[in-house]
């Protein structure tokens, strides 16, 4: 190596450095940029689509009050009280009970949207169904000049938010004005469309009217004031830094309001800039693993032959389990044949204990392969990180039942992919069974479970992980939906005594058949732990009832394990004979 010249090392460090750091920034800096633009495009197509949606659920709702109230224009009634004369209070009271038991019934008992209406004439009477004195006045101080039909915006009737409408009453005699129709509206029906449509988790909708009021917004303060923004249509955005936000509105032409949805920009970008951290964070580490790369392949040319020393040195002093690293040179092949020689004297050893051994080893070796195997045919293998991302989905989308499920289904999961056959406190177990039930109540709304157990016997008796859980599966399978029912109870009760500790599962299904059922029950009493381990006798297909059994036994010796106390047409029920752990193995209690 000329003085001077570049490294091996320093080379590779350049040649990551080069084509991978600076292309990798520069790509993730354009897609930043064209995801931001093509994010806000698509949130205003969306948002726009909405909006238009709603108005026009809103133009549909104000034309239907239009139809179904122009009959109360040419209403004989009400064009005899438009004519009546002050003066003649007979007529006026006369005129007034008859609106009262004719037309007020039809109108207002009618519709379920329609709070009250307000008869008004130019005469100066008026009959109203819910106004006050001072709402009167309000009334007669609409411009004639206006539309027939017009929205005056919303306000307090006996503490009730109306929106109220008014329509001119043209004299069927004069074919002049002579008074108006002032209909109080429900605010159910427009807030029913208007949350048809949740825009994000911040996001909202308000209306303006003709004035540039508000006549309707999320917060009540601001019914009937100035809008802070008085958009024509289309969208825009105002604000700045974090307070920056996308408006986008739409005028009805048959009402002339102004609908308008409001989008924080950071919450439409939030997920991307989650997406861009995250991608930051991955382009580190992937900088940071081909800087370790490049320092190990430089290490692995440089130093080959020190490593190999420092194995040697190991092998004499007695630790004859190192192993050279394969390479496919030279020096590889004096790695191989240092391996080899180890095997070689690894194998001369073994010799000597080889044969006493065999036998006791073959059968550990065979009920740890046979636990094993029990354990991962229990065990589901889905992917955690993939609930996570679905629960976060959930939560953004506000689906709590999702949300709560992938939760339940999670907590299964991360029991279900602990392989241990180490006992564990009955508590954990029966926390996971419990769970698993939640999800199934899910799915079957009607189902009972009644679990009898006294909580200090959880941490008091020892179980195994996955025991109650196929019992349970097996009662809505084959108890269940196998005869077509649907699961209606499932019972997880238990008993102490002196011995053991009784835990009973109990559904209500169509049991066994008693075939089936005898020969479950001869298999549960006759099978010993050797014939459990010998993977040819197996008695039955289906490993579930059985497989639980054979753990328990297994791993506590007799007599726990599992037996059938009863199964017929009434239902089934299963018993786990369980250990006390060490130091409540003389208490014996019945569980309330």
């Amino acid at each position: 190596m000329r003085r001077g010249k570049p490294t091996i090392k320093t080379r590779l460090l350049l040649l990551f450095f080069v084509f991978f750091l600076v292309p990798f920034s520069v790509s993730a800096a354009i897609w930043y940029g064209k995801s931001s633009k093509s994010l806000e495009d698509n949130a205003v197509d969306s948002t726009g689509l909405l909006v238009k949606q709603i108005n026009h659920n809103l133009d549909f709702y104000f034309d239907d009050i239009e139809k179904a109230t122009l009959p109360l224009l040419t209403n004989k009634l009400v064009q005899e009280f438009v004519k009546i004369d002050p003066q003649d209070q007979y007529q006026y009271f006369y005129t007034s009970n008859q609106l009262l038991a004719e037309v007020y019934p039809r109108y207002v008992y009618g519709r379920g949207d329609i709070y009250g209406f307000t008869v008004l004439s130019n005469r100066g009477v008026y009959y109203s169904s819910t106004s006050l004195a001072d709402r009167i006045e309000q009334y007669r101080n609409v411009s004639a000049d206006g539309p027939n039909y017009r929205i005056l915006g919303i306000s307090k009737v006996n503490d009730t938010p109306v929106l109220t409408v008014h329509r001119r009453i043209i004299d069927n005699l004069t074919y002049r004005p002579a008074g108006a129709i002032v209909i109080d509206l429900f605010l159910d029906r427009i807030l029913e469309i208007i949350d048809e449509v949740r825009i994000g988790g911040t996001g909202f909708v308000y209306i303006v009217d003709e004035n540039g009021r508000y006549l309707y917004h999320p917060d009540h303060e601001l019914w009937g004031r100035p809008a802070s923004v008085r958009p024509e249509g289309g969208s825009m955005i105002t604000g700045k830094g974090h307070d920056r936000k996308m408006v986008i509105s739409d005028r009805s032409s048959l009402t002339g309001l102004t609908l308008v949805a409001e989008i924080p920009r950071d919450m439409l970008m939030g997920k991307l800039n989650a997406t861009r951290d995250m991608t930051v964070f991955v382009g580190g580490l992937l900088f940071l693993f081909a800087l370790v790369t490049a320092a190990m392949l430089s290490l692995s040319i440089t130093r080959p032959l020190s490593h190999l020393l420092k194995l040697m040195k190991k092998a004499e002093m007695g630790d004859l389990h190192v192993r050279a690293p394969v390479r496919q040179d030279e020096i590889g092949r004096l790695n191989q044949g240092f391996n080899h020689m180890l095997d070689e004297i690894g194998r001369l050893i073994d010799v000597a204990h080889r044969s006493q051994m065999r036998e006791m080893e073959m059968a550990i070796k065979q009920r740890e392969a046979l636990l094993q195997s029990m354990q991962s045919r229990i065990n589901p293998h889905f992917l955690y990180n993939t609930l996570s991302v679905i629960n976060s989905h959930a939560i953004v989308s506000k689906v709590k039942p999702i949300s709560q499920m992938t939760v339940w289904l999670s907590q299964i999961l991360r029991y279900s992919l602990d392989v241990s056959e180490k006992p564990v406190p009955l508590e954990e177990e029966l926390n996971h069974v419990l769970t698993y039930i939640k999800i199934q109540k899910a799915r079957f709304k009607d189902l009972e479970v009644d679990v009898g157990l006294n909580p200090d016997w959880g941490v008091r008796v020892e179980s195994l992980r996955l025991i109650i859980q196929p019992v349970v599966e097996n009662a809505f399978a084959h108890g269940y939906e196998k005869h077509g029912r649907k699961p209606g109870y499932i019972g997880i009760w238990g008993e102490a005594d002196s011995r053991w500790f009784t835990l009973r599962i109990a559904d209500k299904g169509s049991g066994m058949e008693p075939d089936l059922l005898g020969r479950y029950r001869d298999a549960l009493a006759s099978f010993s732990e050797q014939d459990m381990l010998d993977t040819g006798r197996q008695p039955f297909e289906r490993i579930g009832l059985w497989n639980v059994h054979c753990r328990l036994r297994l791993a506590f010796g007799p007599p726990y394990g599992v037996s059938i106390a009863a199964s017929d047409t009434a239902g089934t029920i299963i018993e786990l004979k369980l250990p006390y752990a060490p130091a409540d193995e003389r208490r014996g209690l019945r569980l309330v």
